[in-house]
C-alpha cells in the first residue's frame, strides 16, 4: 500500500469512527429526523450516502474505474431515499465498508495515483486517482460534521 492510500484508509478509518460516536445514545427515530429546514439530510441519509460514496471515490484512487453516471443512478441517488435505519445498522454498514476499503485501499498503486480517470457520461470530471482520494476524504469528513451538527439539533430541539 502506497503512503498515500495508507493515509486515506486511516482518515477514512477515523471518519466513520466519528460517525459511530455520532450516533451513541440516539434514538433509532433520530436518526430519520431533519430539521425543518430546505436541502436537509438525515443522520441515516448522510450515513447511507457517505457509505456509497467513499466505496465509489477511495475505488477510483487505488484504479477501480467505474461508471460516474452508474454510480449516481444505482447508489447516490437511492441514498437519499433512506429512512428507518437504526444504528445499529448504519455500525455495520460502516464496519463494513472499513473492511472493503482496506483490500481496495492495498491493491493501490503510485500508478493509479496519476492516472486520469475519464467518462465518456461526464467529459467535464477527469479526476487523477489522487483527486479521488482527496474527495472522497473531504466528502466523507464534510458528511460527518453535518452527522454531528444533526445529533446536536435532535438533542437541542426541546
Amino acid at each position: 500500500m502506497t503512503p498515500t492510500h495508507q493515509a486515506a484508509l486511516t482518515t477514512a478509518r477515523d471518519s466513520f469512527a466519528m460517525f459511530a460516536e455520532a450516533l451513541e445514545g440516539l434514538p433509532d427515530e433520530a436518526l430519520s429526523w431533519r430539521p425543518e429546514a430546505e436541502n436537509t439530510n438525515s443522520i441515516a441519509v448522510l450515513a447511507t450516502h457517505c457509505v456509497t460514496a467513499t466505496r465509489f471515490w477511495l475505488g477510483l484512487g487505488a484504479g477501480q474505474v467505474g461508471s460516474i453516471g452508474e454510480y449516481r443512478e444505482r447508489f447516490r441517488a437511492p441514498s437519499f431515499e433512506v429512512s428507518g435505519a437504526a444504528a445499529v445498522e448504519l455500525k455495520a454498514q460502516f464496519e463494513a465498508i472499513l473492511t472493503e476499503i482496506t483490500e481496495v485501499m492495498g491493491r493501490g498503486s503510485e500508478e493509479h495515483l496519476t492516472a486520469r480517470i475519464e467518462w465518456p457520461e461526464d467529459p467535464s470530471m477527469t479526476p487523477s486517482g489522487a483527486e479521488a482520494l482527496f474527495r472522497a476524504i473531504g466528502h466523507l469528513r464534510e458528511h460527518v460534521g453535518q452527522a454531528q451538527l444533526m445529533r446536536d439539533l435532535w438533542l437541542a430541539r426541546g
